[in-house]
C-alpha cells in the first residue's frame, strides 16, 4: 500500500515538472525530441517517452510558446528542432520566478 502511494505521488510530481523542464532545456538552445528526452534523463534521472514529449511539444506550439525548424542534411535524417518563441521566453521567466519562490517556501516548510 505504501509503495503504491509513493509511486503514484512520484508520478504526479514528475508529470507536473515535464513541461517546465522541457521549456528550460530549449530556452537557450534549440533541440530535437530525442535530445530533450536524453537531457531530462541525464540531468534528473527521469525517463520520459516520446509519447509523453511530442504531445506536450504540440500543445506548447498550439499555445504559441514553442516553434520548430527542420534541419535537413545529407548525413542524417531530417530533425525537427524546437525552440521557445518570445512569448515562450516571457512565460518561462514567470514560471521560473514562481518555481524559485515555491521551491524556497517548500524547502523552508520541510526544514522547520
Amino acid at each position: 500500500m505504501e509503495q503504491q502511494f509513493l509511486s503514484n505521488w512520484n508520478i504526479q510530481m514528475k508529470k507536473g515538472l515535464v513541461l517546465f523542464l522541457v521549456m528550460n532545456i530549449i530556452k537557450n538552445k534549440s533541440c530535437y525530441g530525442y535530445e530533450i528526452i536524453q537531457k531530462i534523463k541525464t540531468d534528473t534521472g527521469m525517463c520520459i517517452s516520446e509519447g509523453t514529449l511530442y504531445p506536450l511539444l504540440k500543445k506548447l506550439k498550439q499555445d504559441q510558446l514553442v516553434l520548430f525548424k527542420w534541419d535537413v542534411n545529407d548525413e542524417q535524417a531530417p530533425r525537427k528542432y524546437y525552440y521557445l518563441t518570445g512569448r515562450g521566453n516571457s512565460m518561462l521567466k514567470e514560471m521560473n520566478s514562481h518555481w524559485f519562490t515555491l521551491n524556497q517556501s517548500v524547502s523552508n516548510m520541510i526544514i522547520n
